[in-house]
């Protein structure tokens, strides 16, 4: 292959400049031009929002009830499991 076959607007990939032998990849290479990079989009910084400067508002206080009673109850479903198992296991003997 052969870049003088290739149409001059036609666009070259990295990838295929790779096949090239060292002499033609030079001239691709050197068709290439620099790499083009995307501009990146400018960033708009907003005002974080107010505290409101409770120690303890209704959300976190049931948040702290909802799982403090899951807790309970993944508590009392395994001491029930435990239970049974020693029940079982001294049944077995």
């Amino acid at each position: 292959m052969n870049t003088h076959y290739l149409a001059p607007d036609e666009p070259l990939s990295p990838e295929l400049v790779l096949v090239f032998p060292p002499e033609l990849r030079a001239q691709a290479l050197a068709r290439l031009g620099p790499p083009a990079r995307p501009t990146p989009r400018p960033r708009t910084v907003e005002a974080p929002p107010a505290v409101v400067d409770q120690p303890y508002t209704p959300s976190v206080r049931a948040l702290l009830v909802a799982r403090v009673g899951q807790l309970a109850l993944i508590f009392i479903a395994v001491t029930i499991l435990v239970l049974a198992m020693s029940i079982v296991a001294n049944a077995m003997r």
